[in-house]
């Protein structure tokens, strides 16, 4: 708040700018979309200076005896005003440059080229093989890269702005988008995968764990698939497991761009939200249903020869497995030798 801007031009609800007025206060748009990047860089360096000054001991000792709620609240004083004193003199100093505000140098500078790049087909695409390719290694793609390319969030959010101010939508590239048109059934896109094993595998170990598997692959939950078929270390299944959600992106990245599919409203719908109603709700047109069927299916073909590869493979195994199990059980006292006895 000590460096969110606080004068700001007066502007018409038409846009235009009016001449020498100005008004104090907090704009919604650096509380909003604008403001996720500052709340970030504070958050992050407001910690780190607060708890240098902590571990310096730079603050108030209080004597044995006072309780240690009282003792925290006087010793968190110096590091906290050191914080705030930083932030007035950052303030104070961008006061003096072209931008006026750190949060105008940090919108300008970081946020706006970031916007531009988190909505282009090329960074999406990495984003999403790095999060499958991440996936094989049975490390939470998502969960590591979100924390790099978290600017889907920022797009996301002045989407739905437009959206509500019933403007065009500026952007393909948002969180639903990502959610609910690249991968269905979790990453990797598994839940074609699980149909084609509750319905084409033979192997009893692949068919178990697609029943296991089917009603949480609806609900964007696939560890079972993960750790168990297993897609972690397996190579066969890698290849579908990133190549069917980059096929996902890049046609349903066309497919918004000549209007086959209306833009994501900018709705953050849960992520476990089923495929059908998803689509529909994230854009408000019963085509994005359609789409993520055809998807699906789509899906389905590709992971089709690979997934029958390794459930050829699985039932050798069993079958070497159920002859073993039958010849150990073969046994008969007629076999016993007793003149050793």
């Amino acid at each position: 708040f000590i460096l969110m801007p606080t004068i700001h031009t007066a502007v018409r609800d038409s846009g235009e700018v009016v001449e020498d007025a100005v008004f104090a206060g907090l704009d919604f748009d650096y509380i909003g979309p604008n403001g996720i990047f500052m709340a970030l860089i504070c958050a992050t360096l407001g910690v780190w200076l607060f708890a240098f000054a902590y571990k310096k001991g730079w603050t108030i000792k209080m004597p044995k005896g006072v309780p240690p709620a009282v003792a925290d609240s006087f010793a968190a004083l110096v590091p906290s005003a050191l914080v705030m004193g930083a932030a007035f003199l950052v303030r104070i100093g961008f006061s003096f440059t072209e931008f006026g505000y750190f949060q105008d140098f940090v919108v300008a500078i970081l946020q706006t080229p970031l916007e531009g790049l988190g909505d282009t087909l090329g960074a999406n695409a990495l984003y999403s093989f790095m999060c499958t390719f991440f996936w094989f290694f049975g490390i939470n793609g998502p969960a590591v890269c979100n924390s790099v390319f978290f600017i889907g969030n920022v797009l996301t959010a002045k989407q739905l702005i437009a959206f509500e101010a019933g403007k065009a939508l500026p952007y393909i590239f948002t969180n639903p988008f990502s959610n609910f048109f690249c991968n269905f059934g979790g990453g990797g896109s598994t839940l074609s995968l699980v149909i084609l094993m509750v319905t084409v595998c033979k192997s009893e170990r692949i068919k178990q764990l697609g029943k296991l598997s089917i009603v949480p692959g609806f609900f964007g939950i696939n560890e079972p698939i993960i750790f168990g078929l297993p897609v972690v270390l397996n190579p066969v299944i890698a290849i579908p497991f990133i190549l069917v959600p980059m096929m996902n992106l890049i046609l349903s990245y066309f497919a918004t761009l000549w209007g086959i599919i209306p833009r994501t409203t900018g709705v953050n719908l849960p992520w476990t939200t089923p495929i059908g109603f998803s689509g529909w709700l994230a854009t408000g047109s019963w085509r994005a249903s359609v789409w993520q069927i055809f998807l699906l299916v789509l899906g389905m073909m590709i992971y089709y020869p690979f997934i029958r590869t390794l459930d050829k493979k699985y039932l050798a195994e069993e079958a070497a497995a159920a002859n073993e199990s039958s010849e150990e059980d073969d046994i008969s006292f007629d076999d016993l030798d007793l003149d050793n006895l």
